[in-house]
């Protein structure tokens, strides 16, 4: 089985996730479903019909979660002494054609998030940049085309 790599907040994120949803959201589901059981499991019996299928969607939540957490590896801490950018660093990119600077952290794919500065290692940005140094130029091939940025900063 390949491994993940993801962060020590990103797997108590999803490991918290997981235990809400088993300890917190399964009991109401269950609760209802006995509720629209008492009326009949018939086929006209509506709320049992939609219980029933939050029941089978829910469960389908708590299994994708209990995979994604039996792939994930944590990784902490790294083994260079110089600014490499790499899995858990914080990078300034600028795009070279319209000087655009953004800042992420490179994570996993189960815990990036752009909107939150989170830009997963396995995406075609995230791929280009890695093993790249301070001042340097990459050149990315996107679907939307290629873009060239330039690294300003890397924070461990």
């Amino acid at each position: 089985m390949i491994k993940i790599p993801i962060t020590r907040p990103g797997h108590r994120r999803l490991l918290g996730e997981l235990l809400h949803l088993r300890r917190v959201v399964r009991p109401e589901v269950l609760e209802e479903l006995q509720e629209a059981r008492a009326f009949g499991a018939r086929v006209d019996n509506q709320q049992y019909l939609v219980a029933r299928e939050r029941h089978a969607v829910l469960q389908k939540k708590i299994e994708d979660l209990e995979e994604k957490l039996a792939r994930c590896e944590v990784v902490v801490g790294r083994k260079y002494y110089f600014k490499l950018a790499g899995f858990g660093t914080v990078i300034v990119i600028q795009n070279i054609d319209t000087g655009e600077t953004d800042e992420y952290q490179l994570v996993g794919p189960y815990e990036s998030d752009i909107k939150d500065g989170k830009l997963s290692v396995e995406s075609p940005v995230g791929r280009c940049l890695l093993g790249h140094r301070e001042g340097d130029e990459v050149t990315v091939y996107t679907p939307s085309g290629v873009r060239i940025y330039r690294i300003l900063s890397i924070q461990l």
